[in-house]
């Protein structure tokens, strides 16, 4: 159970849990290439859970990998799950020690909609009352994107990193599992992540729809106001948890793969969609820092 919560804890930091039509080899999805002193970076906006008929993708995303001789992803999923004692630190950081518990953190009406929703998936409170509210939001998420047929197991990120580890190409790191999950316990008003999971959940059959048709057709512009500006403008109040989520972390893997971009001739970057979307963009941070980039 734990390394299912571990593949998902991406997806849901990202907001794009609600991908799962399908895709085909011509669809265009989210895909740049970034050029600085003879060196190139190839970034791919992932999608983390999806279906089989999202494969094979498109043949310039393959060849790009082909010719990188490293790749860069958020982090290693497939490395965390082999690693019995970052399992162990993920798990104490995912539930509460002593006697607190997730209706000690949360406003009463927030709570009471976390139940109405356990009584709707037949849930027992049981399940949930340890659990820190990232992680609740993890345990939530997964129930919901598995009702719509999504799976983690097939997600970008994995392809590529299960790719990589065949064919032996060295495997950064952006970010890490461990502090993924530090940032989401971090955040000031964590009854935030769980209320605009919760609000998500609400309307996932209708959101669906509009971004998978966003993502296949590269429209950037649309993904972006499904992921960030619609509820930055309905909830204003989500600002800061938008900053820690997107915007300082946008700026921090930019730094990252500017720095480690130029040890390699070409590096494939694999970052959530919405990383690569709007303002305070990865790619904009790259732009600032003088890469020549260029959409493919």
């Amino acid at each position: 159970m734990l390394h299912r919560q571990i593949s998902f804890v991406l997806a849901l930091i990202l907001f794009l849990l609600t991908v799962g039509a399908s895709a085909a080899e011509s669809d265009k999805g989210i895909f740049w290439k970034a050029s600085k002193d003879g060196k190139t970076v190839y970034l791919l906006g992932s999608i983390h859970l999806a279906t089989e008929d999202f494969y094979p993708l498109r043949e310039k995303i393959e060849q790009a990998y082909s010719r990188s001789d490293a790749i860069a992803v958020e982090a290693d999923i497939l490395a965390a799950e082999g690693d019995p004692l970052l399992q162990q630190r993920i798990m104490m950081e995912s539930v509460y020690q002593g006697e607190r518990t997730l209706k000690d953190e949360l406003p009463p009406e927030l709570y009471d909609q976390l139940k109405s929703w356990m009584q709707k998936r037949n849930m027992p409170e049981a399940m949930f009352i340890r659990q820190r509210p990232a992680i609740a939001m993890i345990s939530m998420s997964m129930l919901e994107m598995q009702a719509h047929g999504l799976n983690p197991e097939l997600g970008i990120d994995r392809h590529f990193l299960l790719k990589a580890k065949k064919d032996g190409k060295s495997i950064l790191e952006l970010e890490g599992v461990l502090q993924q999950f530090q940032m989401l316990n971090g955040l000031e008003n964590p009854a935030l992540l769980l209320q605009q999971t919760l609000e998500q959940i609400e309307d996932i059959s209708s959101f669906l729809p509009q971004i998978t048709s966003a993502w296949k057709k590269g429209d950037s512009d649309t993904l972006n106001r499904l992921i960030i500006l619609d509820s930055l403008t309905e909830n204003p109040e989500y600002k800061s948890l938008y900053d820690t989520l997107f915007f300082d972390r946008n700026k921090k893997m930019a730094e990252k793969i500017a720095l480690k971009g130029p040890n390699h001739k070409s590096l494939f970057v694999i970052v959530g969609a919405g990383h690569l979307v709007g303002e305070r963009s990865v790619l904009e941070f790259l732009g600032d820092s003088g890469y020549q980039l260029e959409r493919l």
